[in-house]
């Protein structure tokens, strides 16, 4: 695609210039006492503890996530800051129990999540945090979330926003509120997913090899999601305008049909991630040059999660591995002819 194609080569340029720059100038960089890079924007990582956390369990918190307080700048998340970002919730600061730690990254880098207390995030993956967080404008960063109770994991995008803006820097609600819409939907939608996914196919898959089969699934919806972005950026970058309904639902099915969803997904589904697009391109700037810049990132993350899984899985990762890549040979040549008809149109 021609816009993603601008983006590489300036990244790639912007990369190879700010290589140029390091071999002349002596950089100084300092670390905490367990090695962790303070950046020189921001100072020491933010750590930013769920504001219902007694004093035993904000100890134990840091202890999972391997700080102390003298290491890190320490904010806490609030159930005020939820509705601040998100727009909803109770104010209610009991529920909040997940904690971050947030540190900037090289520009360029991209978004890294991990969770380290897995176990306790009882319905998102490190992957399922990382769309929401481009679409709330959230570039270059290191996440780290923990939780020494059993949570959602929902509200732990509230502490990456808190982190950011503690360091001077902005987020835009509309995109928060819309991110935060991204993580509930496209959560239900994955699950409804791996439950059609499972009751369809015959396999024996021991209980191990069936988590990691749902993990695959989550990547391949993280994916789809990602190629929906690019493709509503692409188009509006070439006919200058926002697609229109029927555009939408053809990219949305497309980018379904490309990661071998659509045997699995229900109409329903489909319809919240069309209603999730049509607010993609009418959200000022999740469509944008670096919000795009940080999906090619992320869809790195997503194609090699996803290669990592369907290794392990024998045979079985064979097939599903093979027919996502049919597919997106066959339906890239398609959509393709479709912009080109679209375009013609226009011109």
């Amino acid at each position: 695609m021609k816009f993603h194609k601008y983006i590489l080569l300036a990244s790639l340029t912007m990369s190879l210039g700010a290589g140029i720059i390091a071999t002349n100038q002596k950089v100084e960089a300092s670390t905490t006492n367990n090695g962790t890079v303070i950046d020189e924007r921001w100072g020491k990582p933010t750590f930013v503890a769920g504001a219902g956390l007694s004093n035993s369990q904000l100890t134990e918190t840091m202890n999972v996530l391997g700080i102390t307080s003298s290491e890190v700048n320490q904010q806490t998340a609030t159930g005020a800051d939820l509705i601040k970002y998100l727009g909803s919730g109770s104010g209610d600061d009991s529920v909040m129990l997940s904690s971050v730690v947030v540190n900037r990254t090289d520009s360029g880098s991209g978004i890294t999540v991990d969770i380290l207390t897995p176990a306790n995030i009882t319905q998102i993956s490190a992957d399922q945090y990382k769309n929401p967080l481009v679409t709330a404008g959230i570039t270059d960063a290191s996440v780290k979330v923990a939780s020494v109770v059993k949570v959602t994991g929902e509200s732990a995008l509230t502490g990456v926003y808190k982190a950011f803006e503690a360091n001077g820097e902005t987020i835009d609600t509309n995109r928060a509120q819309l991110a935060q819409d991204e993580l509930d939907t496209t959560s239900d939608v994955s699950q409804n997913i791996i439950d059609s996914a499972n009751s369809s196919n015959d396999s024996t898959l021991s209980s191990s090899e069936q988590d990691q089969a749902d993990e695959a699934y989550k990547s391949q919806l993280n994916q789809t999601l990602v190629e929906i972005k690019q493709e509503l950026a692409d188009l509006k970058e070439q006919n200058r305008s926002n697609a229109s309904t029927t555009q939408i639902t053809t990219i949305v099915n497309n980018a379904i049909q490309n990661n071998n969803l659509t045997q699995y997904i229900s109409q329903a589904d489909i319809d919240k991630l069309v209603s999730l697009a049509e607010r993609y391109q009418t959200t000022d700037g999740v469509l944008d040059a670096e919000s795009i810049a940080q999906l090619d990132k992320i869809s790195s993350d997503f194609k090699d999660n996803l290669n990592k899984i369907t290794d392990k899985l024998g045979s079985f990762g064979d097939q599903l591995k093979g027919t996502i890549e049919d597919n997106q040979g066959f339906f890239t040549n398609l959509w393709n002819t479709i912009k080109n008809f679209f375009t013609n149109l226009t011109n």
